[in-house]
């Protein structure tokens, strides 16, 4: 592919000739107008990964989820079939680097928002006061004031007044938007006389109560948890010779209103971004797949004033938008004006082909009637492109196949691709010394219940959160379990408080009676647990729950699933399974020193890792950086396990995190510690939970190109180990016709 090029499509009557625009194109934007199911969003992906072929950074605005996607691969072999070529899969495949953001949600990268973050220093007086007019107009819509209506108008004029002073002030900041409460309460300290008069008392108190009440609770998430939206970082976190393909993924939020303020904040650090950073070419994409309702012609939401900015001046920076809408009437025609190249995919409803028709007559007057008599007929993915700095006439285009699996991604979607790719670990940044999301321990009463990963680089030791908590008597026992997802026996308990393990399973029945515990026989024994924590014994799921974030990636997995597949077997499938292990900590009498006649032993607090599928034992090969499972006959000394390795990462989870490529266990926990006492002469130490742990596996499923036989393979997600015994069932892959 030559430089500074986009590979769109395909001409409609030559099927073979390729539509290519040059990159320069997009320095006045672009957009694709078309009703629902006209292909526009796969059209504006093809364009995100021709930018990431040319290495142009993208910021994308995903209102749907269906943008995510750029970090799932499709098939190679099916791509080319549809005509594009490996160069542009592998191009894009070795190039892009995909991270998900997710205001007010832990699933992927999380992320905040502070509309009154400062410009850059050293503006021109002209683009300082476009600056502040915009952060005014934003907080104004934010605060659901019309800003260029009635009270709406002062409150703008105040608002104006209010960071500006705030910024030429060092010893003053507005760190979090709740801060602006305070500046407002005490404006004597930063305003004079003539601005405090702009507006009078009760409305400013309104205001300064507006901003409490929106940056308390569970509506302050979108303020204070997580990194704050900052466009420099956005740029520079991805690897050497990668792209950065930021995708801000918006379904977390779940009011309307919060999504239009969040795209508002974005829209203005682009803004600010681009003026401290200006370039002849283009070297950000900003990605807008829904302008309906944005910058519509007659209300004026907290987004229309930065949109209309970027529209009008983002060219001279070398910021490009690119966009789309299926509701061409609900968007301000004078912002229109300003694009450049256009694709007009189908269009239905008569208002929206009469305005398009103003545009065609404006670009291509000769083509007008054509274009508009036949563009309802056009199929899904054809689109006629009016591009006047590169053809002289109409282009009638088919988009090309995406090279990334065109896909929908949920909420929980997204959390397991974050987690999977790693990306995560790209921004520490997120995380406080505590391990928790920033803005998670100040997040005031009533926020939404988020558990995040532990802190990045944490050892894998947890005695802390499997441990029973130090209880000093029976009274206590209700708080014991309310502090922790744990599930436990009257004879745990019994270790701690030093009493019978029957006076104290009299206490956890009274618990029960009163409806405050849960209790149940599992393999004989009684487990009692909170009912503020849910537990599932039907699967097992029983106690507390974590999950390895998955280290070894799936390109890597797949290196190493090539060197153990011969070359008549392709890859018909791949997908990442979680097999659950039981770690059981306990003390075990080994060898401290050998003699003739009698050796000398001693006692040593070990883990061991249940296979909770199939009973086997995990062992670390700590020289060849392995493991393996399951063993059946083993040595209790020589096995290693995998406490103490600084560069995994763990996540609690509970039980709605399981999904179905979750497995549950087979064995329960009693059976896993009957495992732990019959093949490893294991003393289980009661004051550490049995704790189930999730090992991410990555699955191959191969088909004989000849023989038309397949078998599976697995690589394990957190060191690479190559295995054809089945983790779950413990019996070796097998070759089976397909037709059996």
């Amino acid at each position: 592919m030559a430089d500074q090029e986009l590979f769109i499509g395909f001409d409609r009557k030559e099927k073979d000739k390729k539509i290519i625009l040059p990159l320069d194109s997009l320095k006045r934007h672009f957009a694709a107008l078309g009703s629902s199911g006209s292909g526009k969003t796969v059209l504006v992906k093809a364009i995100m990964e021709e930018c990431v072929r040319n290495n142009i950074p993208l910021l994308i605005i995903d209102l749907q989820g269906d943008l995510a996607s750029l970090a799932l691969m499709g098939d190679r072999d099916f791509v080319r079939s549809k005509g594009v070529d490996g160069d542009v899969y592998d191009e894009y495949k070795e190039k892009a680097q995909v991270a998900i953001y997710t205001p007010a949600s832990s699933k992927g990268i999380t992320i905040s928002m502070n509309p009154l973050k400062a410009p850059p220093d050293n503006l021109d007086h002209e683009d300082l006061i476009q600056a502040i007019d915009a952060v005014a107009e934003t907080v104004t819509g934010i605060l659901e004031f019309d800003p260029l209506k009635g009270k709406g108008r002062e409150v703008k004029s105040y608002l104006c007044l209010m960071p500006e002073a705030i910024w030429s002030d060092p010893t003053l900041d507005v760190d979090t938007f709740g801060e602006l409460a305070n500046h407002i309460t005490h404006e004597s300290n930063i305003l004079d006389d003539s601005a405090m008069a702009m507006l009078d008392d009760k409305t400013k108190a309104g205001l300064a109560k507006k901003v409490k009440t929106m940056t308390i609770g569970a509506d302050s998430l979108i303020f204070n948890l997580g990194i704050p939206m900052d466009v420099e970082r956005m740029m520079n976190w991805s690897d050497k010779g990668k792209v950065p393909v930021n995708v801000l993924y918006l379904n977390t939020l779940r009011k309307a209103s919060d999504k239009v303020n969040f795209i508002a904040d974005v829209a203005q650090q682009v803004y600010n971004w681009m003026l401290r950073h200006p370039s002849e070419q283009v070297q950000l994409v900003f990605v807008l797949d829904e302008l309906a309702g944005l910058v519509p012609p007659i209300r004026n939401p907290p987004t229309k004033k930065s949109i209309q900015l970027l529209l009008k001046q983002a060219r001279k920076y070398g910021v490009s938008l690119l966009l789309a809408t299926q509701n061409i009437s609900d968007v301000d025609y004078k912002s229109l004006g300003q694009v450049g190249t256009w694709a007009l995919g189908r269009l239905m409803a008569r208002q929206d082909i009469e305005k398009i028709k103003d545009i065609v007559e404006s670009i291509s007057p000769l083509e007008v009637d054509d274009i508009i008599s036949n563009i309802s007929n056009q199929k899904t993915g054809q689109f006629m492109l009016l591009a006047p700095d590169v053809y002289d006439s109409v282009q009638r285009i088919q988009a090309r196949w995406l090279v990334t699996h065109h896909t929908t991604l949920d909420d929980e979607a997204v959390r397991k691709l974050v987690d999977e790719t790693g990306i995560r670990d790209k921004f520490p940044e997120a995380r406080s010394k505590s391990g928790k999301i920033k803005g998670e321990e100040t997040a005031g009463e009533g926020s939404s219940s988020i558990r995040a990963p532990g802190e990045i680089g944490a050892p894998l030791v947890v005695e802390s959160e499997d441990s029973i908590p130090v209880v000093a008597n029976k009274n206590k026992l209700e708080k014991v379990f309310e502090e922790k997802p744990i599930a436990l026996t009257a004879d745990e308990l019994a270790s701690q408080i030093g009493d019978a393990p029957s006076n104290v399973a009299e206490s956890l029945d009274k618990l029960v009676d009163s409806n405050k515990l849960i209790a149940e026989e599992i393999d004989g024994v009684k487990v009692y647990w909170s009912k503020e924590h849910k537990m599932d014994p039907s699967r097992n799921l029983v106690g507390p729950l974590h999950r390895f974030h998955i280290k070894f990636a799936q390109k890597s997995a797949g290196d190493v699933m090539k060197k153990h597949r011969s070359r008549r077997e392709r890859v018909i499938n791949q997908k990442v399974i979680y097999v659950p292990f039981w770690r059981i900590n306990g003390n075990i009498e080994v060898v401290l020193r050998k003699r003739l006649r009698r050796d000398d032993y001693e006692m040593v607090n070990r883990y061991f890792y249940v296979n909770g599928a199939n009973g086997g034992i995990l062992d670390y090969d700590k020289k060849e950086k392995e493991i393996h499972f399951p063993i059946h006959d083993v040595d209790p000394e020589k096995i290693r396990t995998i406490e103490n390795l600084d560069d995994f990462r763990l996540e609690k989870i509970t039980v709605d995190n399981i999904g179905d490529d979750f497995f549950a266990p087979k064995i329960n926990r009693q059976e896993a510690i009957n495992i732990c006492h019959q093949k490893l002469a294991l003393d289980v130490t009661k004051s550490i939970v049995p704790a189930i742990y999730f090992v991410p596996m990555w699955q191959f499923d191969l088909m004989d190109k000849k023989d038309k036989f397949e078998r599976s393979g697995w690589v394990d997600a957190l060191f690479g180990t190559y295995t054809e015994i089945n983790p779950v069932t413990g019996e070796e892959s097998r070759k089976n016709p397909l037709n059996f």
